[in-house]
């Protein structure tokens, strides 16, 4: 499970290898859907968009070269959902305009395609990272991590549900913190810090 981002997509073009399509469905299906959500799909339309993203990447994915100077995989999932989300909303506003239910036409969101999908991009790369680091630490100490720095519950609320000392919390921090910037580094492609 401990691959590379690219490693990954080298894996995704053997069709047949189940394990790494297993591992790709769990990060980029969540992310793909609550890009396609985020921008006014309903849930039948954003399951569309995944279906549509997925498909294909798996029949170009055979074609998949690593080469940083051409582009990286993110900016073409980008476009490619990108592009069918836009043309799924175009397609809704003709029906709607045909129709006259103007006001079925979703809001804009705040934020801007590029900036929506480097959340969602994070966000998902993060919930995964966060899994993989889960599997490797006792869950006591896990469920410490998440509840103080992610819940941020205050140390002494953590040392008296978890019976530890501040000190054992702050090394945990600091040590789970350093694997989760690892794990998000391999998965995202991008030096650790």
């Amino acid at each position: 499970m401990d691959t590379t981002r690219v490693s990954l997509l080298l894996r995704i073009k053997d069709r047949q290898d189940a394990s790494a399509w297993r591992e790709f469905d769990a990060i980029y299906r969540p992310m793909l859907r609550k890009f396609a959500l985020a921008y006014g799909a309903d849930a039948t339309e954003a399951e569309d968009v995944v279906q549509h993203c997925m498909t294909a990447i798996h029949e170009h994915i055979d074609r998949f070269e690593y080469d940083p100077a051409k582009g990286r995989f993110k900016g073409w999932l980008k476009t490619l959902v990108n592009n069918r989300i836009r043309n799924l909303l175009r397609k809704r506003r003709e029906r709607v305009a045909r129709t006259g239910e103007f006001a079925a036409i979703p809001a804009d969101s705040d934020d801007d395609p590029e900036s929506l999908f480097e959340k969602i991009w994070l966000d998902q790369h993060l919930r995964h990272a966060l899994k993989l680091v889960r599997r490797e630490v006792e869950e006591k100490t896990f469920n410490a991590f998440v509840d103080y720095v992610i819940r941020e519950r205050p140390v002494e609320e953590i040392c008296a549900e978890y019976n530890l000392n501040p000190n054992q919390v702050h090394k945990s921090k600091y040590r789970l913190t350093k694997k989760l910037a690892e794990k998000m580094a391999t998965l995202t492609g991008e030096a650790s810090p």
